[in-house]
């Protein structure tokens, strides 16, 4: 991650990275927002009334890029390692702020490592 002030710790493991920030976005979606679902593309669009549209986007990517490792015979790394990191805690970082700006806690006590 270089000179990033990330408050996020990230696992080596590109398994262990994909899995651990989804479970974050998804409890983030549950527990702040009402989501529903199954997955991860469920909860947002269980939540998707009450989110930007780049937000929606970004977890999608990143919904993507976690259902292609798990589930694709021959995807077995994260393709561009860096922008998946960004965009997760771009979207953490997101949420966090909506959910305080609606009278929430946020922050997330999660270390992804």
């Amino acid at each position: 991650m270089g000179a990033s002030s990330s408050k996020y710790i990230h696992s080596s493991n590109d398994y262990e990275l994909v899995i651990k920030c989804s479970k974050e976005l998804e409890y983030i979606l549950e527990a702040s927002f009402g989501a529903q679902g199954k997955g991860l593309h469920e909860k947002i669009s269980a939540a998707s009334s009450q989110l930007s549209p780049q937000l929606v986007k970004q977890m999608r990517f990143l919904a993507t890029i976690r259902n292609r490792l798990i589930h694709e015979r021959g995807f077995d790394r994260i393709p561009d390692r860096e922008r998946f990191i960004q965009q997760f805690e771009q979207a953490a970082n997101e949420l966090n702020q909506l959910v305080q700006a609606r009278g929430g806690t946020g922050g997330s006590s999660c270390a992804v490592m």
